[in-house]
């Protein structure tokens, strides 16, 4: 069974994959925050959301940078180490979250299948804005990081629903 879509996912109707480069900043953080809202909406039987990197080295830590946040906000981490994208991942998700136009163009040559399903993250916000790394940089960056997603998932949260063609109760 793929590495990304192990038995945590497998039976689930629904599964999110959330890519950046290396798997240490950005999507660990943006899948943390998207189980949190998946939990939150009583929708964890349905949905499942995984992180991966185009460029990952299997097994690094996530930055502690993003641990402190994510503590901090009493989100638990969720996945401690780092893992590559691989095909499998990318056929099985039914949405795929990239941080950069970047990310989506080296999936797509990977499987030019999965195009239809790829989308920056600010698009389900109706934007067209990416997410810079600040992995390494001070912490402002992680900060500026933080304020723009939890932004784009607040807005972007009604079109993610709709694009795995789940109906919310209002």
């Amino acid at each position: 069974m793929a590495a990304g879509a192990d038995r945590s996912c497998a039976d689930l109707k629904k599964y999110i994959l959330v890519v950046c480069t290396a798997n240490v900043c950005r999507s660990p953080y943006v899948a943390s925050l998207l189980q949190q809202r998946i939990e939150a909406a009583g929708l964890d039987d349905r949905v499942c959301v995984e992180s991966a990197g185009v460029l990952a080295q299997p097994g690094r830590e996530v930055d502690p940078t993003i641990r402190a946040m994510l503590e901090a906000r009493q989100i638990p981490l969720a996945e401690q180490y780092t893992k590559p994208v691989i095909e499998d991942d990318l056929r099985k998700a039914d949405l795929v979250l990239v941080m950069e136009e970047a990310h989506r163009q080296l999936l797509f040559y990977r499987l030019p299948g999965a195009l239809p399903k790829i989308f920056l993250l600010s698009e389900l916000a109706g934007r067209y804005q990416e997410v810079d790394d600040p992995h390494g940089a001070e912490p402002e960056a992680y900060l500026s990081m933080a304020a723009l997603v939890d932004e784009l998932l607040e807005q972007g949260w009604p079109q993610m629903l709709r694009r795995l063609g789940i109906e919310t109760l209002r």
